[in-house]
């Protein structure tokens, strides 16, 4: 079993992705079951239409995020394995429980197509109830112990290189972040792996390739035997395989042909690139990191150790310490401890801190 969040640019929006949940248009597909959960209209398919309103009208209120409230979650099964409805339901609630999304609405269909059996599931991320938006932290952890947990409970197949090959992260990235707490090129290209392999399976040649790529600040490079990704403006390169295995050279070349270099690169913009950030990525607005990207210390330093030299002296300093603490707990596992924030806004005046 894998477990990835996705996003499908066509389908933006409660309604665009519950209809594409429902109407299995992607080729070779059709709609196998399909339900609804934690929704007042009904549980069937023909009361979609009403849920939609009701998701709609819950996301309304919250009007303080800014952020897409719909998690799109695709679970595939090994080549041939297709559990049965009890189990893909048991399924959704375990990974809505994983994800604390319980009790939030939820729009769940089963695609069948020649190569494997699928699942989709929309989670609406707004509280039907508090009007609260919930954001899963680190995810992607969650979703791997969650399959491995299920493939267990149900004797599911087990499908390889769903840690070691196609998930494994990149030692010095790891140290880089652990040692910075800023975001390494290799936990970028991961945070938009969903968009490149978008790209991958939308383009047909290998100019298409490198033009959506290229959306995302980042070209692709022969290297020894492999891919890599390079950032475009500061050179740093991950290979291709590492991100995923469908961007290994192998796959890449069975699918466009020998490899074709980006001859379009100095003409291509980006709509996002790689850049330094903060591990928990709320605290790029904090006015500490403001403070140290700004000058010439942060220049030299890294957000770790600007952090610990000026949280002695420096009140906003202290705060964003205990915070980017408090986030590396979530993410490994641990409780946090809890922290007394004031509220973050931009300081007043260029003299010494609160």
């Amino acid at each position: 079993m894998i477990a990835k969040k996705t996003s499908i640019k066509r389908a933006r929006g409660a309604a665009a992705l519950a209809k594409y949940i429902s109407a299995a248009k992607e080729k070779g597909e059709k709609l196998e079951d399909f339900w609804l959960s934690n929704c007042n209209a009904g549980t069937k398919i023909e009361d979609l239409d009403i849920a939609i309103k009701e998701m709609q009208a819950t996301q309304s209120r919250n009007q303080r995020s800014k952020s897409d409230p719909n998690y799109h979650l695709v679970v595939s099964f090994a080549e041939g394995e297709k559990p049965d409805i009890n189990v893909l339901k048991d399924i959704e609630t375990e990974f809505a429980k994983a994800l604390g999304l319980e009790d939030h609405q939820r729009v769940v269909g089963t695609h069948t197509n020649t190569e494997n059996f699928h699942m989709h599931i929309q989670f609406n991320l707004v509280h039907p109830e508090t009007f609260r938006m919930h954001t899963p932290f680190r995810d992607f952890q969650i979703l791997q112990s969650t399959a491995a947990m299920l493939e267990k409970k149900h004797g599911l197949q087990v499908v390889k290189g769903r840690d070691q090959e196609n998930e494994r992260d990149n030692t010095r990235a790891r140290d880089k972040e652990a040692n910075s707490w800023e975001q390494s090129f290799s936990g970028y290209l991961k945070e938009h792996r969903d968009a490149l392999l978008q790209i991958n399976r939308r383009s047909n040649s290998w100019e298409e390739l490198h033009d959506g790529f290229a959306l995302y600040g980042v070209e692709l490079r022969k290297r020894g035997n492999g891919f890599v990704f390079r950032d475009r403006e500061t050179g740093t390169m991950e290979k291709a395989s590492t991100v995923d295995r469908d961007l290994s050279r192998k796959k890449l070349e069975e699918k466009y042909g020998p490899f074709e270099p980006d001859k379009n690169r100095d003409n291509r913009k980006a709509k996002e690139k790689y850049r330094r950030r903060p591990l928990d990525p709320r605290l790029e607005r904090h006015p500490a990191w403001a403070r140290m990207t700004s000058g010439q210390t942060g220049k030299r330093l890294s957000w770790r150790r600007f952090l610990e030299q000026q949280a002695g002296v420096d009140a906003e300093a202290r705060e964003a310490l205990e915070l980017q603490k408090s986030y590396l707990q979530i993410i490994s596992g641990q409780d946090p401890q809890k922290i007394r924030t004031r509220q973050i806004r931009a300081r007043k005046s260029k003299g010494m801190s609160r």
